[in-house]
C-alpha cells in the first residue's frame, strides 16, 4: 500500500492578485495552484494512475 498525504496552501490578497479568483482572468485558484500536491504525487510515484484522490478546501466569503 502507498499514499501520500499533502498539503497546500497559500493567502491571495484579492485587490493584489485578481485572477487567482475570478474565473474570466485564469480559472481560478483551484486551476492555479491546486494541482501542486498532484504533481507531487506524480514525481514520487513515478506517475502511476492513482486509485484514489481526497481533496477538501474551504470557500470564501463570496461563495466561491
Amino acid at each position: 500500500m502507498k499514499g501520500l498525504t499533502a498539503y497546500f496552501g497559500v493567502e491571495f490578497d484579492r485587490n493584489k492578485t485578481p485572477r487567482a479568483f475570478e474565473m474570466e482572468l485564469g480559472g481560478g485558484i483551484v486551476k492555479d495552484i491546486g494541482v501542486y500536491p498532484l504533481q507531487l504525487a506524480c514525481l514520487v510515484f513515478d506517475h502511476e494512475n492513482p486509485e484514489k484522490i481526497c481533496v477538501n478546501g474551504d470557500l470564501m466569503d463570496t461563495g466561491e
